[in-house]
């Protein structure tokens, strides 16, 4: 490619990220660093009553969760500050430049101010529409009953409309979905700005123009969105022309959804990355999960088969990411898929490397323990389908059982346990082969069964005869909490 790769994410902050926008972030991410690209995160903001900081800090903070990191962009955490050589990079911040494009197309007569109220246009469309005929402005039966050639001065509020080319195909070139033509008479002279408060003002600009003047102005190579955005393209197009700007290349990547077929909705599970978040699942698992929704990878021209080989790293993906890999039909998204690779890459990970996604579930005595300690503890609960599991499988080292099962109690409390309760309370050595020693002398002395011991010291620890291996249990939970928690059973 003779130009540095460069894509973008363009979210709207308007409520919260949606793991189909996470996806096309995440394609976005994958052909910049294949590619030795770079990678934009961009907020388009220019919706005034439903953009809010809030919701800004809610896709900075899922994006970085996710391991997204961007190239340029808002500053993590300072909604004043960015970094990359084009900001700002949220619109409402750069209506300077806006402003200046819109009035070089007045210029140039390439747009005009239109001073029609709203009832009048309804009541043109209401005429259109009773003739059997879709509305469109300054096309078809309204043609000349706007403002197109009235040459408005700026001595009026107006709204400002762009001048669409008129007959042929306007083609709009795809690298998943290919060629779809959309007729230009088809296409209205659309609104790219709104109309301004007052006489000669220029009010906020529309997405698909801003869209437009960012791409071209940061760079952008190739815009990888989701398919919602196909039709907004061929509006895009006649303006890239207009400001005789390289048009980038297009990929529209198709909309995910529920397992049964219907769109992704709450009753097919979470739908924001916060709630995959708190739900306990990894952030690389949630990266490959995405990843699968519509993009088959292939090793040596072989799409992947085994289990095995779907746990791709972050390095594979990069790899063998290409857009030509993608399907052009809508994607499932399975939960029990996700959660099957969530398990996968818990089990496969060192526990360095989990650490720090466990420790916002825990409490907060956790951070001082030593690393030993951290160690066996997520060693010994790696099984967990979640982090969330792992976590609840640990609370029996920071708490005391609040209650007690009482079938476990009646069926491994007995008057044959006790006595070896009782010398495991007084054992000071917890190294793992002097505890293991000790407690094989007991059951010895005892004519008890590892079971029988196990699940009573369970019962006493834990509240539940469920615990990680008994070992781990005692030296997770230490000899002085284990005497104190034996007391009351001997």
């Amino acid at each position: 490619m003779s130009r540095q790769v460069v894509t973008r994410f363009a979210p709207s902050p308007t409520g919260m990220l949606h793991i189909g926008g996470v996806r096309t972030a995440l394609f976005s991410w994958l052909f910049a660093r294949k590619h030795g690209g770079r990678f934009i995160l961009r907020i388009e903001d220019t919706d005034l009553s439903r953009s809010t900081d809030d919701n800004i800090r809610i896709i900075e903070d899922g994006m970085a969760w996710c391991g997204l990191d961007w190239d340029e962009g808002p500053v993590l955490g300072d909604p004043g500050s960015w970094k990359g050589p084009h900001g700002p990079y949220r619109q409402m911040q750069r209506m300077e430049l806006y402003r200046a494009k819109i009035q070089e197309l007045l210029d140039r007569g390439l747009a005009y101010r239109c001073r029609c109220s709203r009832e009048a246009i309804e009541a043109r469309r209401k005429t259109v529409e009773a003739a059997g005929k879709v509305f469109q402005y300054n096309r078809g039966m309204d043609r000349g009953k706007g403002c197109a050639e009235a040459g408005h001065d700026a001595s009026e509020p107006a709204a400002i409309r762009f001048r669409m080319p008129e007959g042929g195909d306007i083609v709009v070139p795809d690298l998943i979905k290919g060629d779809t033509r959309f007729p230009a008479d088809s296409l209205d002279d659309w609104i790219i700005a709104r109309t301004g408060d007052g006489p000669g003002d220029i009010g906020v600009p529309t997405y698909n123009f801003c869209v437009v003047v960012d791409d071209t102005d940061m760079e952008v190579t190739h815009v990888i969105r989701g398919d919602d955005h196909l039709n907004n393209t061929p509006k895009q197009i006649p303006l890239f022309a207009a400001f005789g700007t390289e048009l980038p290349a297009f990929a529209h990547v198709p909309m995910i959804l529920g397992a049964d077929g219907a769109k992704l909705s709450k009753r097919h599970g979470a739908t924001s990355i916060t709630e995959y978040q708190a739900m306990g699942l990894l952030p690389s698992a949630v990266r490959l999960a995405l990843a699968r929704l519509s993009w088959t990878p292939k090793i040596d021209g072989r799409a992947v088969e085994s289990a095995e080989e779907e746990l791709l790293t972050d390095e594979q993906m990069i790899q063998l990411f290409d857009l030509a890999d993608c399907q052009k039909s809508a994607a499932r998204f399975d939960m029990d898929k996700l959660q099957w690779l969530n398990q996968k890459l818990i089990q496969r990970a060192p526990w360095q490397e989990l650490e720090p996604h466990l420790r916002p579930f825990m409490p907060a005595p956790w951070a001082s323990k030593p690393d030993a300690w951290k160690a066996q503890a997520i060693q010994c609960t790696q099984k967990g389908k979640s982090l969330t599991d792992m976590a609840e499988a640990l609370r029996f080292a920071f708490e005391r059982p609040a209650a007690f099962d009482e079938k476990a109690v009646e069926k491994f409390m007995t008057p044959a346990v006790k006595p070896a309760l009782r010398e495991v309370r007084d054992l000071v050595d917890y190294n793992h082969v002097a505890l293991e020693a000790a407690i094989t002398a007991i059951l010895e002395r005892h004519g008890l069964k590892t079971k029988d011991l196990a699940q009573a010291l369970r019962v006493a620890l834990c509240g539940r005869p469920v615990s990680p291996g008994i070992y781990d249990t005692l030296m997770l939970v230490g000899p002085e909490e284990v005497a104190a928690r034996l007391q009351r059973w001997v």
